[in-house]
């Protein structure tokens, strides 16, 4: 998969690759199943049309711009991690556009003409909910009349799980309450960070890469997955700061990437028994 990161700078020279294509059009923060039922629409068009499949989407998030910057998006994963997962699912092609007041400031009609028809959108495949456009005036219904008829919408309709709509949002939510046990239902696997290494004097600190996001203070079953290799951590979040508490047992090297999935959060009860075991473990060492 090509990846291409759009601005107003590499725009003109970026048209001279482009070629006809079926697109994927969303902003896809972490990629939940509502957002993978887009991108199979689009991919099984492309596949029918013998066209690539292009996804194209932005940053930072239009209420970041738009707000001046006063309202903060707690994103759930980073770019990078979209462009693993948008391979995965199949793309051949990822057009990251810059978000800007100027974009913001396209009519419905010229988006479609200059982001949609000069990048060879010949279908377009987009939530039901999809806007496009200044103040979000345009929508899966316009498309058509938009592009003069030259692009053929696919509107994927509302995906729920439990009675509510899967979104960006409720996963945040769930996330923020530390509900990660009810999380793969919506996303379709355990919600998974990177982080790097911090040897502490009498612990292991996760320190995360920018654009995840943590948990609420508590404990958690996590899998840790390091050197090839998985094993089951109890993490602890506590004000902002991520701790395994069995790390001094795991090999790790100071400053080096992990991948943590996070599984449950743990009972108040287990809490306790932890905590009371691992001061025995520390004063039985001691008299070592």
């Amino acid at each position: 998969m090509e990846f291409i990161h759009v601005t107003s700078n590499n725009r003109e020279q970026t048209l001279l690759r482009t070629k006809p294509c079926v697109m994927a059009l969303g902003f896809f923060d972490g990629v939940h199943l509502g957002h993978q039922q887009v991108i199979k629409e689009a991919k099984r068009a492309a596949e029918e049309q013998e066209l690539p499949l292009v996804i194209m989407s932005f940053f930072p998030h239009p209420k970041e711009v738009l707000s001046n910057g006063k309202k903060i998006i707690p994103y759930l994963m980073p770019i990078n991690e979209k462009r693993r997962i948008f391979e995965e699912l199949g793309a051949d092609y990822f057009y990251l556009i810059q978000f800007t007041k100027e974009f913001a400031g396209l009519s419905p009609r010229e988006f479609v003409q200059t982001y949609l028809l000069d990048f060879g959108a010949k279908q377009v495949a987009a939530g039901f909910d999809f806007t496009y456009g200044h103040r979000g005036e345009g929508n899966m219904g316009t498309l058509k009349s938009d592009s003069d008829g030259k692009i053929e919408g696919i509107k994927v309709d509302k995906i729920e799980c439990e009675g509510e709509k899967i979104s960006s949002t409720l996963i945040r939510n769930l996330v923020l309450a530390g509900e990660m046990e009810r999380i793969a239902s919506y996303l379709g696997n355990d919600y998974q960070i990177e982080g790097r290494i911090v040897f502490r004097k009498k612990h292991v600190e996760v320190v995360l890469h920018p654009y995840y996001l943590m948990p609420a203070s508590g404990w958690y079953e996590v899998t840790v997955n390091l050197h090839q290799e998985t094993t089951t951590q109890i993490a602890v979040v506590q004000d902002g700061r991520l701790t395994l508490l069995q790390g001094q047992w795991f090999p790790f090297y100071e400053w080096e990437s992990v991948r943590l999935s996070w599984k449950k959060r743990l009972p108040k009860g287990f809490v306790h028994e932890e905590v009371s075991r691992q001061v025995y473990l520390s004063s039985s060492l001691v008299g070592l």
